[in-house]
């Protein structure tokens, strides 16, 4: 393995935060959890969730959601708008 294939996996190591995530799921994750309690348990569309990070397109927050849910810090209800919710992990 090359120095710099080491390099880079040890920053992606540092920068994920617990349970994970990169910084941008995390944010993500927090964004998702504070609207949906603001709304009464209705989550973000993936518009809102990709102006609140400030992404061009929607197909990141995609791919950021569905990491999300493989990850099991979200689930999405199957046939429901604006159906994410938030997975409480306990902390050992």
């Amino acid at each position: 393995m090359t120095a710099t294939r080491i390099a880079s996996r040890t920053t992606r190591r540092a920068t994920r935060q617990p349970l994970g995530l990169t910084l941008r799921q995390n944010e993500l994750l927090r964004f998702i959890r504070c609207y949906s309690a603001d709304k009464g348990g209705v989550s973000p569309t993936f518009d809102e969730m990709k102006d609140h990070l400030g992404l061009s397109s929607k197909s990141g927050i995609s791919r950021m959601v569905a990491a999300m849910e493989e990850r099991g810090v979200i689930r999405r209800l199957k046939n429901r708008a604006r159906a994410i919710v938030v997975v409480e992990v306990a902390h050992a």
